[in-house]
């Protein structure tokens, strides 16, 4: 089901139809907000259910919507706790946080090399070629 909203958020007098999906439509409003800077860099947005009174559309058509935010990394979803504005600076390589550095003689990484996160010693060890004796922990 299609149907245009309008920069405002509300239907248009002529209710003529769009090609865009309903949920692609309200992604762009909620795109115009980020810009807007109506909620910060870690700040909450409105609930799933404030958002569709908001916009007059279903609670799934704003879910769907903040899916495709999520996809593109504007906002992070957090279980039970709600949707954020994106930070862009959470551990962008936070899967390697379980793992440690084996060197080639068998050895893990010194203690002194605790306080290096885990992706600049990656990236140093790509530099060497020591990269692929990365170990799950």
């Amino acid at each position: 089901r299609c149907r245009r909203i309008d920069d405002n958020g509300r239907m248009p007098s002529s209710s003529s139809p769009s090609f865009k999906p309903l949920y692609l439509q309200i992604k762009g409003l909620l795109e115009k907000s980020l810009e807007a800077s109506e909620w910060g860099p870690g700040a909450a947005i409105p609930s799933e259910m404030e958002l569709a009174a908001r916009y007059r559309v279903s609670q799934g058509t704003v879910r769907k919507a903040i899916g495709a935010l999520a996809a593109d990394n504007l906002v992070v979803r957090k279980q039970g706790k709600g949707t954020f504005v994106a930070t862009h600076t959470e551990e962008q390589f936070s899967s390697f946080r379980f793992l440690r550095i084996r060197h080639d003689d068998g050895h893990d990484s010194h203690a002194a090399q605790d306080d290096v996160p885990d992706h600049v010693r990656l990236h140093r060890l790509s530099m060497t070629g020591l990269a692929g004796r990365v170990n799950s922990a």
